[in-house]
């Protein structure tokens, strides 16, 4: 079982996939408008494809202290759709921005002011929605008979009293 992440340890393994990604997000894009591809759908391709390699590295590395257990009722698919929501989301923001930026600066400083805005929506809802830490659900209490707490053992007459009910049933 994995203790829960600090947060500066959390962010710093967020920043570092995210780094990872935006390189290959980077590189779709340079390579889609070398073949010449407008801007913003070389950029919305790579994004896309950044997108679902993010989802794999955020899984195993920044958010792997909150695996769902194999009996979780949500299963791994359910995950990667909410991931893939806040993509959709995190793209209308990117290529937003993308578009704005790219009036005054170039298309790979353009793409990281986009991703810049996209991360910060994309760690909040993978934070509190999709990687939420999973409260458990709290053991049934326990009948306590004896002179602490360790001792759950029935006195003799409770289980006399227990008897006589179960008879008279």
């Amino acid at each position: 079982m994995h203790r829960h992440r600090p947060p500066p340890l959390r962010l710093a393994l967020f920043a570092a996939v995210g780094t990872t990604c935006f390189a290959v997000q980077a590189g779709i894009l340079l390579a889609l408008r070398e073949a010449g591809a407008p801007d913003a759908l070389a950029n919305a391709v790579g994004f896309l494809v950044s997108a679902q390699v993010n989802f794999l590295l955020s899984t195993r590395f920044t958010w792997s202290d909150r695996r769902l257990p194999p009996s979780s009722p949500r299963p791994a698919a359910a995950r990667w759709a909410a991931f893939q929501t806040t993509v959709a989301l995190s793209l209308a923001c990117n290529t937003g921005v993308f578009a704005l930026a790219s009036r005054f600066t170039g298309p790979v400083v353009a793409a990281a002011a986009g991703v810049g805005f996209g991360a910060l929506l994309t760690f909040l809802a993978s934070n509190h929605l999709i990687f939420r830490r999973r409260r458990t659900e709290p053991a049934p209490p326990t009948e306590h008979f004896g002179a602490t707490l360790d001792d759950h053992r029935r006195p003799p007459a409770a289980l006399a009293r227990t008897a006589d009910r179960t008879a008279a049933d």
